[in-house]
């Protein structure tokens, strides 16, 4: 457990993937929850480069499907850190057209929180600095 609290060295970061026919459903667009799978992962990742420690998804708020992506589409999916608590961390998500900047996709809120080897909550030691 951390002895002191520290500010997260990224508040946002971004992550790309590329859209290709096992992604696709059978309109030939980006399946949903394959985008959600995506968004799920790179806040994932962003907790973890945060805090350290192992993160787990807790809950997931408001998905709202704004255009379609294709195959060959390269999606550029930005999680920023919106809110800490004491074992929990809290993202935005917003997916883009890498190439045309057009909004695909937001999520308003996914919350992870640090757990240790018996997977109960920890305290990370992040705090905001305007906290």
């Amino acid at each position: 457990m951390p002895s002191h609290t520290r500010a997260p060295k990224l508040m946002s970061v971004d992550f790309r993937r590329l859209v290709t026919q096992p992604d696709l459903n059978s309109h030939g667009t980006l399946h949903g929850g394959i985008l959600m799978k995506w968004s799920d992962e790179c806040a994932g990742m962003h907790a973890r480069k945060s805090t350290g420690f192992l993160c787990v998804t807790r809950y997931i708020d408001k998905i709202n499907f704004v255009s379609t992506a294709r195959i060959g589409t390269i999606l550029r999916i930005t999680s920023v850190i919106e809110s800490i608590g004491n074992s929990s961390l809290t993202f935005r998500i917003t997916v883009r057209n890498d190439l045309t900047n057009n909004v695909i996709a937001t999520i308003d809120r996914l919350v992870f929180v640090c757990v240790d080897g018996t997977h109960k909550p920890i305290n990370h030691g992040l705090k905001l600095d305007d906290d």
